[in-house]
């Protein structure tokens, strides 16, 4: 028998989360962005795992992000890690459509050390994320290599999310929003196929 708890956490965390309110609201602070979860079955890769998409409303076949997350669990505490997919761009689409996806664990994966999220529920049905603890998550960005900060809530209904770079010596802020955090809600779910049969 699946645990429940993993299984509860995974619904919550399948399916497309879009910030239109806020964008519309604060066209000049926000851009328009979706974020897709979409679940894998679990013989994909062995785990469960999701395969994810973000992308601007405006361009949506050229997400600005395309990643493996596979879940697991630590007593109390929820890890998503990522895991840039090689190739990626052939996989373009698939949070719309799942069948593009059917030859995805042919393709190698590399994991991005340190910058795995620990969910943990801090009120019944909310979710507080932070980086892995103890651990430097880079990121590139032009010829900047930058430490990652990154917090996100969640709950069956919204994900707010608050993604900051700094710089290694001195930890200047070189990247993330001035007008504070990512409000998205949940517009679609993809939680069908989660239940003790997942697989």
């Amino acid at each position: 028998m699946k645990n429940s708890s993993i299984l509860e956490f995974a619904k919550i965390i399948s399916g497309i989360f879009s910030n239109k309110d806020q964008a519309l609201n604060n066209p000049k602070e926000f851009a328009h962005i979706q974020i897709h979860f979409r679940p894998l079955f679990f013989k994909t890769f062995n785990c469960y795992s999701f395969y994810s998409e973000q992308r601007y409303q405006h361009n949506i076949w050229n997400p600005y992000r395309q990643s493996i997350n596979k879940l697991t669990q630590e007593n109390d505490i929820f890890i998503i890690s990522n895991h840039k997919i090689e190739n990626k761009e052939r996989f373009t689409g698939g949070a719309f459509d799942m069948s593009l996806l059917k030859e995805i664990s042919k393709h190698e994966l590399h994991k991005r050390d340190g910058c795995s999220m620990h969910f943990k529920e801090n009120d019944p049905g909310n979710y507080l994320g932070n980086i892995e603890p103890e651990k430097k998550c880079y990121i590139q960005r032009g010829k900047e290599k930058t430490i990652v900060k990154s917090q996100v809530l969640l709950n069956e209904k919204s994900l707010i999310s608050e993604d900051s770079g700094y710089e290694i010596e001195t930890m200047k802020k070189i990247w993330g929003s001035d007008f504070g955090p990512l409000v998205f809600k949940k517009i679609k779910n993809f939680d069908h196929f989660i239940d003790e049969n997942w697989e």
